[in-house]
């Protein structure tokens, strides 16, 4: 189930990723909020590899494959 989040903490997060995805053929879905990141880094891409790393650890832990 995905929210719009128009205030509130986690509305005023400038660094947000959400993902829709199956595993073992029932839609899950997975939301990551930073406040911030550090001086340097990619934001957007820290995100994407972090909801990589969330996919594959919600398989591994409930035992379902990701679908492709």
């Amino acid at each position: 189930m995905a929210a719009f989040l128009t205030n509130g903490l986690l509305a005023e997060q400038p660094y947000q990723v959400s993902a829709k995805f199956r595993c073992g053929g029932k839609d899950r879905m997975i939301d990551i909020y930073l406040a911030q990141v550090a001086k340097g880094r990619d934001g957007i891409k820290d995100l994407i590899e972090l909801m990589r790393i969330a996919q594959q650890r919600y398989s591994k832990v409930y035992g379902c494959k990701l679908a492709t």
